[in-house]
């Protein structure tokens, strides 16, 4: 597509929403008409999960029940459903690798920290993921040498 003819993103979305788009139809320059619709479809959940997101961080992440009990914020699920069925919707137009739906997760983390930072929140990366014992016991070359390692069994 020539740059008069590329597609737009729409000026409503917010930032993770207009890169996903951007960055696909760098990656993918050629999408047809249906693949285009899809990824629209797909910026849409993405900005409609920042915008309950943004909801979810003003009023935290307890709500009051209907009894008075405290429960979880309601759009706390809604963002996950919607986030996931992104990913989903660019999984089955084929625009996967980083091109599509890993840059729209990468974003959506990268976004969700980035806010997390700026209300001061605690945002310490975690540098690295120590492997559980089911792990090391899977991992290893016969049972006995797990058991040697004095892990106990995983099951």
């Amino acid at each position: 597509m020539t740059d008069a003819t590329a597609p737009k993103p729409r000026s409503s979305w917010r930032t993770s929403a207009k890169r996903t788009f951007t960055e696909t139809v760098e990656a993918q320059p050629t999408l047809n008409s249906a693949t285009l619709a899809g990824l629209y479809a797909a910026c849409d959940l993405i900005d409609a999960a920042d915008t309950m997101q943004r909801t979810v961080d003003a009023e935290g992440v307890i709500a009051t029940g209907s009894q008075g009990q405290p429960v979880a914020h309601p759009l706390i699920a809604e963002v996950r459903h919607y986030r996931r069925e992104a990913v989903a919707l660019l999984r089955a137009l084929g625009l996967t690798a980083q091109s599509a739906s890993q840059a729209a997760a990468s974003a959506l983390a990268n976004k969700r920290w980035q806010d997390r930072a700026a209300l001061g929140g605690n945002v310490t990366p975690i540098t690295g993921v120590r492997k559980s014992a089911r792990d090391r016991y899977r991992d290893a070359d016969v049972p006995e040498q797990a058991a040697a390692s004095g892990d106990p069994a995983p099951f």
